[in-house]
């Protein structure tokens, strides 16, 4: 056991000190990169432009029978916050009220390679100034885009209030990331970022 332990701390040696890359004589398996992916994460200011710059999560609840469940889902940030709205007649507002325990799973836009996966759960109420925000933020929500008029707000409005509309808003309690990028990058240019 001992012999084996030198081989692999032999296997796994670092490059002279203030070199990023592996020694000529230093081989890791082929696997190495893919399964340890700790380093591959998203700085803190990345995730917050993420999470403002995306518009769609997958958004998962988990079922009365224990079961996971997911959608694709529009969202806003409203006043910093994770935002999304429902009616009664949906699983997910049933689900929540039952088990408020919520994941979104959000990307780059244009690099799904990029990810942030936020845990946490769900406050639901009924607030028409948060959908009012939220409708506005919608309206508002494509690049180069005006701020709605009132009358438009207004009429937007009026498509979302059903008498039984809810609004959602999400606490994080566990922020999770990968960069599948880096990790691609870290494979073909035989960096060391373990080190």
């Amino acid at each position: 056991f001992v012999g084996s332990v030198d081989v692999y701390k032999r296997q796994f040696s670092m490059m002279a000190s203030g070199s990023n890359s592996l020694s000529e004589d230093t081989t890791r398996p082929k696997w190495f990169t893919r399964r340890n992916i700790e380093p591959f994460t998203i700085n803190d200011d990345a995730v917050e432009k993420i999470i403002n710059d995306a518009t769609h999560a997958v958004v998962s609840w988990v079922t009365k029978d224990h079961k996971p469940a997911s959608a694709v889902m529009l969202y806003r940030v409203v006043n910093g916050v994770i935002t999304i709205t429902s009616t009664t007649n949906r699983a997910k507002y049933h689900a929540w009220r039952r088990n408020p325990s919520a994941c979104f799973c959000i990307w780059e836009p244009g690099n799904i390679g990029r990810q942030v996966t936020l845990r946490g759960t769900i406050t639901i109420a009924k607030d028409d100034a948060l959908l009012r925000e939220f409708t506005k933020s919608f309206l508002s929500m494509r690049p180069g885009s005006e701020p709605p008029t009132e009358a438009r707000l207004l009429k937007e409005i009026e498509k979302f209030d059903a008498p039984d509309r809810h609004m959602m808003q999400l606490t994080v309690e566990k922020t999770l990331t990968h960069d599948l990028n880096r990790l691609f990058d870290a494979e073909s240019t035989g960096e060391d970022v373990w080190g």
